[in-house]
């Protein structure tokens, strides 16, 4: 698994869309994991088309949810 993000004070500048077009249109990227309690984050996934399904596991090494994302 490859973690990918965009430093706090760099959000809100259209670099972490970027870099999601990226994974989608060059990689393939059909999937991916985010933290539950990143809100944030999760509603700028589905701004880009992706939809929060039932899987969930833990973040390595901490106590913390992923769940799966899907396009």
């Amino acid at each position: 698994m490859k973690k990918l993000f965009v430093e706090p004070a760099l959000q809100g500048k259209s670099i972490g869309a970027e870099l999601l077009e990226y994974m989608i249109t060059e990689k393939n990227v059909k999937f991916l994991w985010a933290l539950e309690k990143n809100t944030k984050a999760i509603a700028f996934y589905k701004r880009h088309g992706f939809d929060v399904t039932n899987d969930k596991k833990y973040e390595e090494d901490t106590t913390e949810f992923l769940v799966r994302m899907e396009r």
